[in-house]
């Protein structure tokens, strides 16, 4: 679902350091913090109706589980719906320690490394070795995997050495010191990951990840 244009055997292509935007970027620029309403088919009229005896704006097709949870803990909702609320939070929460992680990360490598790939501007890629892991942790739904080719010099670092997602934003922007100076004699090799720019030739495509 992201440049699949490029994805073809024998196809070779520019990961242009500039212009190349990968699903991290397009996470934290177009992240949002509302849902569908047809996600809660039996509580959308009634908080409606509570929104217009307040005065309040009603609902219209998106709706913010934050205000929904916050109405639901003070008037009730019907339950399924709820651990729907809970869940959309969760997922939003999530995304956005792990927009924060990127964002800080990625003003660390300007003020002090800029000639390293960026992580919002370059392909992914693991060792064959490593594929197991990686298929396992990515939070994609769906991906198709690739054999490549890679004609210029990648960055290798390790996913151990992400800044943890609970630091604050300013302890995030000096643990990015460790991912981009990476010191890797303790880390497992299966859990390398490359930042690729430059020429790559797609070879082959080895396999899917399908999670609905």
């Amino acid at each position: 679902g992201h440049y699949d244009r490029l994805y073809k055997e024998n196809k070779e292509f520019v990961i242009d350091r500039d212009k190349f935007n990968n699903r991290i970027y397009n996470r934290i620029y177009n992240m949002n913090s509302t849902t569908s309403v047809s996600r809660y088919p039996k509580s959308v009229g009634y908080l409606n109706y509570l929104c217009r005896l307040n005065n309040m704006y009603p609902f219209d097709d998106k709706i913010n589980p934050g205000e929904i949870l916050e109405m639901a803990l003070k008037q009730g909702i019907d339950q399924d719906e709820l651990i729907k609320v809970l869940q959309d939070v969760k997922d939003m929460i999530l995304a956005e320690g792990i927009n924060l992680r990127e964002m800080a990360m990625e003003e660390y490598r300007k003020e002090n490394c800029k000639d390293i790939p960026s992580r919002m501007h370059s392909l992914f890629a693991c060792s064959e070795e490593g594929l197991d892991f990686w298929i396992q942790h990515i939070m994609d739904n769906d991906v198709d995997i690739f054999r490549i080719e890679v004609f210029d010099e990648v960055f290798l670092s390790n996913e151990g050495l992400l800044p943890e997602e609970k630091l604050s934003y300013g302890d995030k922007i000096k643990a990015s010191y460790n991912y981009f100076h990476p010191r890797k004699k303790d880390l497992n090799p299966l859990n390398d990951e490359y930042l690729v720019q430059g020429k790559v030739r797609i070879i082959k495509k080895e396999g899917e990840v399908r999670r609905k």
